[in-house]
């Protein structure tokens, strides 16, 4: 990987201003002050569990309960927070999930929302008793959720999965409104409604074209396993706006396998440019009137994990753009290649 990839980040102030989550366990009196003097708010805060025992196995560190410590002090101060659930099946699911989100959304009055996050399981893992959400699992954390809200738990507006429970379980998404503002968007969370909201918007606005169009234009689509679910429904939304303007477009989708990380990650956001190289050189032999490749693989810098550049990705071939993630400019790009633009 890139090398700053393996330093492991726990900094607060780098929470506060990337939303990066954070422990809470590596720090001291002196900096639970400077957060509550300089109003360092929100920190993202990754909690994973409320017991003592599991704590303990999760974080591998006798010092794991200075994490939710501090977290009632600067609760109790008046400082936002984010918390962070990574689930993992047979440690912290079932009643400790429960207790955990009991505890939290009843004993802190400051935490802003509480994302459940499936734990990620690369091909390197060691630890026995971390496995992969499987469907099962998937479907039985979308309905204790469900049951929460009957339960006399008040978790409305404030506890949400990821997207990724949804698309394991093929359960359909919640209402886009019951994202409320999309607090934890960057972890996951209603990205996949969002982004398809953004697709019925923007691709909706076609129905307004008026004059002959007419043609045929061919566009592939690099994504993950996880995006090209999403991206065939994007599709199915898309291609009656094109087809009333007598538009003939071919989308393929190439879904990216991470061979690089393996295990159960399949999110498009940590995808190696080497896969994609890969996987892309079999497509090449066909034409396209584009390839677009999702910006989200690069960080602000431009690099993947692995440490190739956008440029690396787009000398790969012809007509290669290189697209952001949401809906809109997905539906932008297409139509610049549709109308010539």
């Amino acid at each position: 990987m890139r090398p700053s990839l393996y330093i492991k980040d726990d900094d607060y102030l780098l929470s506060y201003m990337h939303g990066n989550f954070v422990t809470l366990t590596n720090i001291n009196a002196k900096d639970i002050d400077n957060i509550i003097k300089y109003r360092i708010e929100p920190l993202h805060v990754s909690v994973h569990s409320t017991n003592p025992e599991i704590r303990k196995i999760i974080f591998g560190t006798g010092e794991h309960q200075k994490g939710l410590e501090y977290l009632k002090i600067i609760d109790k101060a008046g400082i936002m927070t984010a918390i962070q659930v990574v689930l993992i099946p047979g440690l912290n699911d079932g009643g400790d999930l429960r207790n955990t989100i009991k505890t939290l959304t009843e004993k802190y009055n400051n935490i802003g929302s509480i994302g459940i996050v499936p734990v990620g399981v690369t091909r390197y893992n060691r630890r026995k008793e971390v496995s992969a959400v499987t469907v099962s699992a998937a479907k039985k954390v979308v309905s204790q959720i469900e049951t929460l809200k009957g339960d006399g738990i008040n978790i409305s507006g404030k506890v949400f999965l990821s997207d990724e429970f949804y698309l394991i379980s093929g359960t359909p998404f919640p209402p886009f409104k019951s994202y409320g503002r999309f607090p934890q968007l960057n972890n996951g969370i209603g990205k996949s409604i969002d982004f398809l909201s953004d697709i019925n918007t923007w691709a909706g606005r076609l129905k307004n074209r008026t004059g002959k169009h007419g043609g045929y234009k061919k566009i592939l689509l690099v994504t993950s396993e996880y995006g090209n679910l999403i991206l065939r429904e994007s599709i199915r939304m898309m291609a009656p706006y094109y087809e009333q303007i007598n538009m003939h477009v071919i989308f393929d989708i190439l879904s990216v396998k991470n061979d690089f990380l393996g295990g159960n990650v399949k999110v498009t956001g940590l995808l190696a440019g080497s896969d994609i190289i890969r996987n892309i050189k079999g497509y090449l032999k066909k034409y396209y009137s584009s390839i677009f490749i999702p910006a989200c693989i690069f960080n602000d810098s431009g690099i993947t994990l692995d440490g190739y550049t956008k440029e690396d990705i787009s000398s790969v071939g012809k007509n290669v753009k290189i697209v952001n993630e949401d809906g809109k400019s997905l539906v932008d790009e297409i139509n610049k290649v549709i109308f010539n633009r």
